[in-house]
């Protein structure tokens, strides 16, 4: 076997330049299927940390027809009211966390605009992972207070117990959460009081509900659509459980994985006609040789194999780099992502199950790409081969 396999690493040595122009076309194969398989995987557990993160016990009610479905009518900023004493009532229902989102205008020192602005209440801390780079967040009784992004913080240049201006009213800057946070470091917190105020309104965007210990998520989501429809009297509003949400998301990821993962295989099957016709032309160059094996006792199993493990070879040494490109391409994604939303928006989709999955696929598909002209090798009468000029 290993005398086989020293025929075969020869052979590709013997045509160094055709053998790497063959196993350049393997990589470029390979180097999709991990860079774009990886990069599914990246999403989907970050996303899965998200909603762990978040918690499988809370619900969202957001503007929506009521059993629409995630991602139906509803637009993010819509806004709503909601009776929040009499939702607290309705059995199961633990926390309620509530959100206003609205673009409004701010400015400090030199720095004005319009920014993201999010007023919640103060236990949405509970629902969403938020890490203070600085200061504090929001006690009973704030008002003109303000909590920056880190980015926003030194894009306006400042710091805690800074003021600034908000759509003309003076605040006071409380804390910086950092970019590990689970909200958009781009964004301004403020008091949900505070934004209706300013808006002139008493509605919200979202409302968070955390199912209480020892209730089924499902069955209160179902209590609280009863209770929606009969204070509203309309099917204006929908309840999501994270579940479901996760669900939606993960499936709508699958499908884009499945749609990358074929474009990246259509680039590995060219890369597998490539050996195949390095391989048919190696059958060529080497007919001479292949009759002297013959003359010498090498049964056709044996010349099979050698041009097999050759064609192997080449796709396993494809896969090997391609993986390793594919590798450092994933890398630069999420430090690309992390860089430019500063936060960690995706994780690193290698691992070990993908690496093996991959050389040993590229060594199958090389070896496969090799079958037809290794049996051409071995049906060679070694008469006429000996003959072969």
């Amino acid at each position: 076997m290993f005398d086989l396999l020293g025929i075969a690493l020869r052979g590709l040595l013997h045509r160094k330049k055709r053998s790497w122009l063959t196993i350049i076309g393997i990589l470029i194969g390979i180097t999709a299927v991990v860079a774009l398989v990886s990069l599914g995987t990246s999403m989907q557990l970050a996303v899965k940390r998200s909603f762990e993160e978040l918690g499988y016990d809370v619900m969202m009610i957001l503007p929506g027809e009521l059993g629409g479905g995630f991602g139906g009518p509803a637009s993010f900023g819509a806004s709503f009211e909601i009776d929040v004493d009499a939702l607290s009532q309705v059995e199961g229902v633990g926390e309620i966390g509530l959100m206003y989102y609205a673009s409004i205008y701010v400015k400090a020192s030199e720095n004005e605009g319009f920014l993201d602005a999010l007023g919640v209440s103060e236990n949405i801390f509970s629902f969403f992972k938020v890490e203070q780079a600085a200061g504090r967040r929001f006690a009973p009784g704030d008002r003109n207070a303000v909590i920056l992004g880190v980015e926003v913080a030194e894009e306006l240049g400042l710091e805690v117990g800074d003021t600034m201006e908000i759509e003309d009213r003076p605040f006071t800057v409380i804390g910086i959460y950092s970019a590990d946070s689970r909200l958009d470091e781009d964004a301004i917190l403020i008091p949900l009081a505070t934004m209706q105020d300013i808006l002139g309104t008493r509605g919200v965007s979202m409302v968070f509900v955390r199912a209480a210990p020892g209730y089924r998520v499902e069955e209160v989501a179902k209590r609280i659509e009863a209770f929606l429809y009969e204070t509203r009297g309309r099917r204006d509003l929908s309840v999501q459980t994270m579940e479901e949400v996760h669900e939606v998301v993960q499936r709508a990821l699958g499908i884009l994985g499945a749609f990358l993962g074929g474009i990246a295989g259509i680039a590995l099957l060219v890369g597998g006609i490539g050996v195949m016709n390095t391989m048919y032309t190696a059958v060529l160059e080497r007919t001479r040789e292949i009759g002297v094996m013959k003359a010498v006792g090498a049964r056709n199993s044996q010349i099979m194999l050698v041009f097999l493990l050759e064609s192997g070879l080449m796709g396993l040494m494809g896969g090997a780099l391609g993986t390793g490109i594919g590798a450092l391409l994933n890398f630069a994604a999420v430090a690309a992502a992390k860089a430019a939303l500063g936060a960690r928006v995706l994780e690193y989709g290698i691992s070990w199950w993908l690496v093996l999955g991959v050389l040993g696929f590229s060594f199958l598909v090389g070896s496969l790409a090799g079958l037809l002209p290794a049996r051409a090798a071995a049906k060679l009468d070694p008469v006429e081969a000996l003959r072969y000029e």
